[in-house]
């Protein structure tokens, strides 16, 4: 199965010649309300594996993917989770364009069929549009288990439209729903057309539109829709009759025909539409839904009176996130164990068993102490991830962007902007374009630029790294403290900072969001996610991680120190000697020896002169050389700052297995104190460089990209720096 993005618009039928094996091909669009279903339905019919999420804003372009029936071809396009079709984002933007300009041969809107008079306004909209869509009347399942009883027959003839009862999680429906998308497009004659009836005053000035626009050259919308959507005042539509000659006279006309109406019915043209669509859907779902069970109380009532309690919410909320650290490091601990000792005995094995020669140490100190080093963590990376798909899948994550709305307004930003703030905790780059769906630039760009400062998961290996190495006892809360609470504070803390100094004046904008019924997740969408962010962890490791393991190997190998080598092998054989000395005094000059010997190789090495030049931007918050190399190396990837102090913190003593274990390192050039800065200074600066490629090309300004990577510095090194030189006022270490 291909998946094509957005960025690269479907071709045109006429210009791909069908395969031999097929008789023909057959384009379908999904199109549908956002947790409809609409992408597990997408999954389900495709084989696709795209991100499933229980919010508005999930996929923000477009996807396509095949199946097949009846010896025909299906290529079947997801598009943007949209409410409507009017113009007010840019998911409707991207849906509408794709239905009237790519014209597919079926649309399917998927319906959450326990929610029809919210999902049927889309229908209505498509149906205004001259699309006959097929309905999906998703989540099938559930219509039972709330008490309701739907006469689909009677509600497809109101319609005129076929409906088929799906369920998306169990494949229910789909067989049916894909012999009728073909049936449909196969079947000859006019549809029956199902009108929305408007009050006599806006059908009268439709009408009017209507006439005046057939006399206009150059229209590219049917007359009665682009009417339609002229007194709902849509900027797109205002803007292709504008350029056509005459067009400023009927935009006139149009802006009379509005006056009249408000004054007349005492309300703008807009309200009036909506009001007429909303009263059709309500008078077809009364005929043809009935409640079997009389004054139920829906489970997830009960349950959102707990969870979006005014009071209780947020401390629910972080306990279900510090639950979810602490399950985290715990599960992982066993596992991430096993493939350490793993790599200690392939690097051991490969140091043994192999000659002296560049080739062993490549393998030994470069490969496996590099892409070992950031691989231990896997396990923990798969259970953070199963348990936020469980968070998102039941219908809970929704939820934490409903209550938080009030904060995100207080600090100045809009209530969307959860969305990218919580996927930020996978990954910056799909966080950063979320920011799309905000209508106002300015909350686009405050978004974008508050994003990276929540902790991705490619800064958790760093966290569990030294969270075990020096705060063992708190290992889980270290965790946590990092990729929570100190992440999410500093999002506040800069938002209110942007809000009182660079957007004192942005405009503020309601929030209204679906909350989804809960559910119990499947097993096959909890793997799925599991295994996206896995095959991402595991490419990482298998391209940038071991490119740069390779290539700090052989800066920090070369050049070779030969006079220095042998003047330390002569004063350790001295040592060794000397009978005068106990053979622990022995023991513990030697191995002093061996570390000056190390340390005075490495500093004259290629990255060692790298490390030194940089070395003073990092020591005021208790970081060597080494340190800043590393820091370096998480421009790249952040996962590389563990890889790269796999290969720089290694020394040549390489018979101890115990010699080889990072985290002992770690304790000998590192304290406490400078290691709680160092994992501060990880979390505050420049994320790595894909995500910082994003959030130039979503912001598209030089000024405000420049910003974006300068704030975060600055901001990451004077708190890491103020940490450190507090600590150390008061006598930490």
């Amino acid at each position: 199965m291909r998946i094509q993005h957005q960025s690269d618009p479907p071709p045109n039928p006429s210009d791909r010649p069908a395969p031999e094996k097929y008789e023909s091909q057959l384009r379908i669009a999904l199109a549908g309300n956002p947790n409809s279903g609409k992408t597990s339905l997408f999954n389900r019919l495709t084989g696709a594996t795209q991100k499933v999420g229980n919010w508005s804003g999930v996929t923000v372009e477009i996807k396509s993917g095949t199946t097949h029936h009846d010896n025909r071809k299906l290529t079947v396009y997801d598009l943007p989770g949209t409410y409507s079709l009017s113009i007010c984002s840019m998911e409707e933007q991207v849906a509408r364009d794709f239905i009237f300009d790519e014209k597919p041969d079926i649309v399917i809107d998927v319906i959450d069929a326990t929610n029809l008079e919210r999902h049927l306004y889309l229908t209505l909209q498509l149906l205004e549009l001259g699309v006959q869509p097929l309905l999906a009347f998703n989540m099938w399942d559930e219509v039972a288990q709330k008490g309701l009883a739907i006469d689909t027959d009677l509600l497809s003839r109101q319609l005129g439209c076929t409906i088929i009862p799906t369920n998306a999680r169990t494949g229910e429906g789909i067989a049916e729903l894909i012999t009728a998308a073909a049936e449909s497009v196969n079947s000859s004659g006019p549809a029956k057309r199902f009108v929305t009836t408007f009050p006599p005053e806006i059908e009268s000035a439709i009408a009017k539109l209507e006439t005046a626009l057939l006399q206009l050259n150059g229209i590219v919308y049917p007359a009665h829709w682009l009417a339609l959507q002229l007194l709902e005042a849509d900027c797109r539509c205002e803007h292709h009759v504008k350029s056509l000659p005459g067009g400023k006279e009927l935009l006139a006309l149009r802006d009379s025909l509005s006056k009249e109406l408000a004054h007349t019915l005492g309300d703008e043209p807009q309200t009036l539409i909506t009001e007429a669509r909303y009263g059709c859907i309500a008078g077809a779902v009364k005929e043809a839904v009935k409640h079997t069970v009389s004054d139920r109380v829906d489970l997830s009532e009960h349950i959102d009176e707990v969870v979006t309690h005014r009071f209780w919410a947020y401390p629910i909320f972080f306990l279900f996130m510090w639950l979810l650290f602490q399950v985290t490091f715990k599960l992982g601990e066993h596992p991430m164990h096993w493939i350490d000792s793993l790599f200690t005995w392939l690097h051991k094995v490969t140091v043994t068993t192999l000659p002296d020669s560049i080739l062993r140490d490549l393998l030994a100190d470069g490969i496996i102490a590099g892409v070992g080093g950031v691989i231990v963590f896997l396990p923990n990376i798969l259970i953070l991830f199963l348990g936020i798909s469980v968070m998102e899948d039941t219908g809970y994550m929704a939820r934490a962007a409903f209550i938080t709305d009030k904060l995100m307004h207080r600090i100045g930003l809009h209530g969307k902007s959860f969305i990218p703030m919580l996927m930020g905790l996978g990954c910056s780059v799909p966080a950063i374009m979320a920011a799309r769906t905000l209508e106002s630039p300015k909350d686009r760009i405050k978004t974008i630029l508050l994003t990276p400062l929540i902790s991705c998961s490619a800064r958790l290996p760093v966290f569990v790294l030294f969270a075990s190495a020096f705060f063992p006892k708190h290992a889980g809360n270290m965790v946590f403290l990092f990729q929570v609470i100190l992440s999410f504070g500093a999002f506040v803390m800069m938002a209110l900072l942007f809000k009182l100094v660079l957007f004192r004046n942005a405009e503020d904008y309601p929030f209204v969001m679906e909350l989804p019924p809960y559910r119990l997740p499947t097993w096959r969408s909890m793997v799925v996610h599991m295994w996206q962010k896995a095959r991402h962890y595991l490419e990482k490791m298998g391209g940038v991680v071991l490119i740069f393991s390779i290539i700090l190997w052989w800066a920090s190998s070369f050049p070779k120190q030969p006079a220095t080598n042998a003047d330390f092998n002569a004063q350790i054989a001295a040592v060794a000697a000397d009978n005068s000395l106990s053979t622990d005094k022995r023991s513990e000059k030697i191995s002093d020896l061996e570390l000056q010997r190390h340390t005075g190789i490495m500093e004259n090495t290629y990255i060692g002169k790298v490390g030194k030049f940089f070395e003073p931007l990092v020591k005021p918050f208790g970081t060597d050389w080494r340190g800043a190399v590393a820091l370096a190396t998480g421009f790249v990837a952040k996962e590389s700052v563990v890889s790269s102090m796999g290969v720089l913190y290694m020394d040549d003593n390489n018979e101890n297995e115990e010699n080889t274990h990072l985290r002992e390192k770690l304790r000998e050039h590192f304290t406490p104190l400078s290691a709680f800065a160092f994992m501060l200074f990880v979390l505050l600066y420049t994320p790595c460089l894909v995500a910082l490629i994003t959030v130039i090309r979503e912001i598209r300004e030089l000024r405000w990209s420049l910003f974006s990577i300068s704030y975060q510095l600055v901001f990451a090194w004077i708190m890491a720096t103020g940490v450190y030189q507090v600590g150390r006022f008061f006598g930490l270490r």
